[in-house]
Parts: structure tokens; sequence; C-alpha cells
């Protein structure tokens, strides 16, 4: 393993058990990955701010209400992207 893997693994790390703090449900974090970062969306900018747009089509009600709860999480760490503020929504997007 080089130093760049571990140091992008450690901060990986940092990051989802910052996130897992804030999350009122108790799920894994293989559970989180799959909700997170499985799902198709969009992302647009502008010269304000980061916009990503989730896919929450053919999502059930309790997978969309996790999901809900990893946005408000990831919204409450105030991330940022070359300082403009990162911004996650919601979009029925078609297949």
């Amino acid at each position: 393993m080089t130093v760049r893997t571990r140091l992008l693994e450690n901060a990986l790390t940092s990051f989802m058990a910052v996130l897992l703090g804030l999350l009122k449900t108790k799920v894994s974090l293989a559970c989180l990955l799959k909700r997170l970062f499985e799902r198709r969306g969009a992302r647009m900018e502008t010269a304000t701010q980061v916009v990503y747009w989730i896919n929450t089509a053919g999502l059930s009600v309790p997978s969309h209400r996790l999901l809900a709860e990893v946005v408000d999480g990831l919204c409450a760490m105030d991330l940022r992207d070359q300082g403009k503020p990162i911004h996650i929504r919601f979009k029925a997007m078609p297949p």
C-alpha cells in the first residue's frame, strides 16, 4: 500500500466517521456507501455554488428516508469545493 493510498483511506474513514456521527439512524458504512454512491445524478456549478442532484427514482420509502438523512448530514458538514458551498438536492429523474 502506498502512502497516498493510506492517506486517502484515512481521509475517507475520517469523513465517514464525521458523517455517521451526524446521523440519527445507525447504519453500516457499506450500506451508507451503497445508498450514496450508487445513485445516478448530476452536478451543476455556478459562480457561487456547486449543486449535486441525486436521482431518487425507484427508491423505497425507507431508502429515501435514509438518503435524506445522509444528505442532511452532508449539508450540516458545510462542504466546499474551491471555496464554493456544496448543496445536495433530490430529483426524480427518468431511467
